[in-house]
């Protein structure tokens, strides 16, 4: 069994369009203590896991603040170990995939997300949240990405990936991805009525229920995990952190399962 793997990376960027998402990592180990270490879902406890903490997050620019996370997280990844990573927002997946490079040379990642995060740049900056699809695609190339769930996109982003939903088109295409895989979930793939508490909702989105049966379909193939974009101030009531910790405990769970070619 791989060890399993906890670490917080509360980044967010200087054109965030409303702060708190570096608040993520801390509010949902707090949630953590309020639910039950037993999935239903899974029938089976929280495994034990190592949890490393957060980084701590410099200031300056956003190129450079990445650049020392990445170094951060390189220097702690292996190749018996699984990761849960906990943002900050969605630029952070460019840090932790690349450092798994090294380890995983031929990872796929499967994007879940209600934004297609392929602009070039936004707002000046070349590594925002809203790019770094756009540079993991420069990274790995486009083949290598698989992006389901969004519902909204730029007018020069390329039309890519599938909108609207996750599980069908997730099942059709796993057979076709050889290899391990890299899960990253914008938590606004959820509709906001079921997870309000990000800093850019979209309504159409899927259910928690779907979600965990998208999991489901990647359990033994998964290296690591990303949950991003979760913000505490945009929707500061309990129901979210809860919503999210939920979330937390069954990728743990699915973390901790083994396959003989990852």
């Amino acid at each position: 069994m791989p060890s399993v793997e906890l670490l917080g990376l509360p980044y967010e960027g200087p054109e965030d369009f409303l702060r708190g998402a570096a608040l993520a990592p801390s509010r949902l180990r707090w949630a953590m203590e309020s639910i039950e270490d037993y999935s239903v879902y899974q029938q089976t406890r929280v495994p034990k896991f190592q949890d490393h903490g957060d980084l701590y997050v410099p200031s300056g620019p956003p190129a450079q603040v990445l650049e020392t996370l990445f170094q951060q997280v390189h220097e702690r990844v292996h190749p018996r170990s699984r990761w849960l990573f906990l943002g900050g927002n969605h630029a952070v997946t460019y840090v932790t995939v690349k450092a798994l490079l090294d380890h995983f040379p031929d990872l796929h990642v499967v994007h879940l997300d209600a934004h297609l995060d392929r602009r070039d740049t936004f707002e000046g900056n070349r590594w925002s949240h809203a790019c770094v699809i756009r540079r993991l695609e420069e990274l790995l190339g486009p083949d290598r990405i698989h992006t389901f769930g969004y519902r909204s996109r730029a007018e020069e982003e390329p039309e890519t990936g599938v909108p609207f939903e996750v599980f069908a088109p997730l099942q059709k295409q796993i057979p076709s991805l050889e290899g391990p895989i890299y899960l990253t979930i914008d938590l606004d793939v959820l509709d906001p009525s079921e997870f309000p508490a990000v800093t850019n909702p979209e309504p159409g989105g899927i259910s928690f229920q779907e979600l965990q049966q998208a999991i489901a379909l990647l359990k033994g193939r998964l290296v690591a995990v990303d949950v991003v974009e979760y913000n505490p101030l945009s929707s500061p009531a309990l129901f979210p952190a809860v919503t999210g910790a939920l979330l937390v405990r069954e990728l743990l769970i699915t973390l901790a399962v083994d396959h003989p070619d990852v």
